[in-house]
């Protein structure tokens, strides 16, 4: 199976989702957030594949809550991680 590029090399990256990322951010008023793109679009992948697609927005979402909490980005992808493998080897799961 191949796989993309992560998001920031992909062919589109510079001429239309980095300034839609920056209109988005300017709206919301978050242009300082440091944001690792490809570290959250990783995140929300291991959660759409060992999950649910559906649950994969709503990740990014609860991961924004606690960065905003004051958890470090990293901290809070590699907890929604964890908690998606112990999901998958619950039992009766997966």
């Amino acid at each position: 199976m191949a796989t993309k590029p992560p998001v920031t090399l992909q062919e589109d990256w510079e001429s239309t989702l980095l300034p839609w990322l920056d209109r988005v951010s300017a709206q919301l008023d978050v242009e300082c957030v440091d944001l690792d793109v490809d570290r959250v679009h990783l995140m929300t992948g291991v959660v759409a594949e060992g999950v649910q697609r559906s649950m994969a927005p709503i990740s990014a979402f609860l991961v924004g809550a606690a960065v905003a909490r004051g958890a470090s980005l990293e901290q809070a992808c590699a907890a929604v991680e964890e908690a998606t493998g112990a999901t998958l080897r619950a039992p009766g799961v997966g």
